[in-house]
């Protein structure tokens, strides 16, 4: 028998795209899984859509009250039934080979407990604006995880034991996965992404207002600190916190209302020679793996802001073959 797939879709007012959501994955070439719909108190005709299936792979369900995300996805999870549990959004669209794709990978290395895959970024009318494409190596996973979300959350398919034992925190709001991803990583579980195009990423390309970013940046600051004190074996300063981020607040998957203080450029520098040196004493990362990712970072930071000139400049062992290699690796994955 192949291995149940228990695919969590949280529904809360998803009429718009909900009914190519559920098809997408009705039309999994992978058909041994259960679809838990759970209608987080929806009061438009999502649920009237969700009816009108009659496939007994679907599985209904409706909170009393609505929940929010956090608590749906943790109610999702205690009711699962199968031995992977894959992550859906009800305006996504899963392509036809993802669980296939996602299940023989896990079967291939049963040490990984996480496994995303690339996707298409969408606009609101379906037509692809983009592509994400996140790291696929375990190694350059684990020190991306000390700075920002290894994964594309709906793309998720992860060991279900390992979920049931370790739930979306309900204090992080907006940040639920990487919290998580940062959680079980620090507990030494492994990471994967497929590099293949599983998904369909709708990104509707809302502003994030200045108030939004503020919190969520606060919030990861509150999801990195503990382990990078640790790595530092000190306490760690707001400033030094913001310069943790900073290079990776330069991404941008939509228009965003925000700017990037240009007193920060040099001292993000010094900072990622820190962060190097520091790691030669712990011994914490294979040093081409984290030279790699912070000579990333600091390509990005010249890119920005157009210095160029200053690529070479940082005190890195940028000349490192296998750090220059990993670096070009995670600057066109991202």
């Amino acid at each position: 028998m192949d291995s149940l797939i228990s695919v969590i879709m949280p529904v809360y007012n998803g009429e718009k795209y909900l009914r190519e959501a559920i098809e997408s994955v009705l039309a999994q070439t992978y058909t041994h899984f259960e679809l838990l719909l759970i209608n987080d108190g929806s009061t438009d005709s999502s649920k009237d859509i969700i009816l009108s299936y009659n496939d007994p792979r679907i599985r209904y369900i409706e909170n009393e009250c609505n929940l929010k995300l956090i608590a749906t996805l943790n109610k999702g999870i205690d009711l699962a039934n199968g031995d992977f549990i894959a992550r859906m959004d009800a305006d996504d669209v899963c392509q036809p080979k993802r669980f296939e794709k996602q299940v023989q990978f896990m079967k291939r290395h049963p040490d990984v407990a996480v496994c995303g895959t690339w996707a298409y970024r969408i606009d609101g009318e379906g037509r692809k604006t983009g592509k994400i494409k996140n790291i696929d190596t375990p190694e350059l996973l684990q020190c991306l995880s000390y700075f920002s979300c290894p994964f594309i959350h709906p793309s998720v398919m992860a060991k279900a034991n390992v979920l049931k034992e370790n739930h979306y925190s309900t204090g992080m709001v907006d940040t639920e996965d990487l919290e998580l991803w940062h959680r079980l990583m620090l507990k030494g579980y492994k990471f994967a992404n497929i590099p293949q195009f599983l998904m369909k990423y709708r990104w509707h390309g809302e502003n994030i207002s200045a108030h939004k970013e503020e919190y969520m940046i606060a919030t990861k600051k509150r999801i990195f600190r503990p382990a990078m004190e640790a790595f530092w074996d000190r306490e760690l300063s707001d400033e030094e916190m913001s310069l943790h981020l900073y290079s990776f607040l330069l991404y941008h998957y939509g228009s965003r209302n925000s700017q990037h203080p240009s007193e920060l450029f040099n001292k993000e520098k010094n900072y990622l020679e820190l962060l190097y040196q520091q790691n030669i004493l712990k011994q914490q990362f294979k040093s081409s793996d984290w030279g790699g990712l912070l000579y990333s970072r600091w390509v990005v930071c010249c890119i920005y802001k157009k210095k160029f000139q200053r690529v070479l400049s940082i005190k890195l062992p940028w000349y490192n073959p296998k750090i220059l290699f990993k670096a070009f690796k995670l600057l066109i994955y991202k």
